[in-house]
């Protein structure tokens, strides 16, 4: 998938709807990420993948043949910049909030996992001399097949 541009002016404002469609998507999701709901996000993640994607492909093409853009004019060029001064600026937020949801997900899985290994202290088996030792970590499953 990729932008089918007339000519730089053309392929200019393409990238610059893309760009705040983009940069929108991500605020949103951002919100979601901080109202501590990112189950909420799950059917939009896949029009934000192609989004990113797009807008990626697009980026690197452009960074290879400048020539794309060429001739277009100062207004274009200003709102390209500012739109991806605004994008950047919206991913670094995004990029904190992911971090964040990561984080306490995390770290409710760790808990979670320790609790259910300390319930599990009777799957310590017998070592040398009869004492008992741990088996060491088991799997948040519940070890049994159905």
């Amino acid at each position: 998938m990729a932008l089918s541009a007339q000519n730089p002016s053309d392929r200019a404002r393409q990238l610059l709807a893309l760009t705040e469609r983009l940069t929108v998507r991500l605020a949103e999701e951002t919100q979601v990420l901080e109202a501590h709901r990112p189950q909420d996000l799950h059917d939009r993640l896949e029009e934000t993948r192609n989004l990113s994607n797009l807008y990626r492909i697009e980026s690197m093409r452009v960074k290879a043949d400048p020539s794309l853009l060429k001739g277009i004019t100062a207004q274009e060029k200003q709102a390209l910049f500012k739109a991806t001064e605004a994008f950047n600026a919206q991913l670094a937020h995004y990029e904190r909030a992911v971090n964040a949801a990561k984080t306490v997900t995390e770290g409710i899985v760790s808990a979670i996992a320790e609790d259910m290994n300390s319930r599990r202290a009777a799957t310590m088996t017998y070592g040398a001399r009869g004492h008992t030792r741990p088996t060491g970590p088991q799997s948040l499953g519940s070890g049994r097949l159905a």
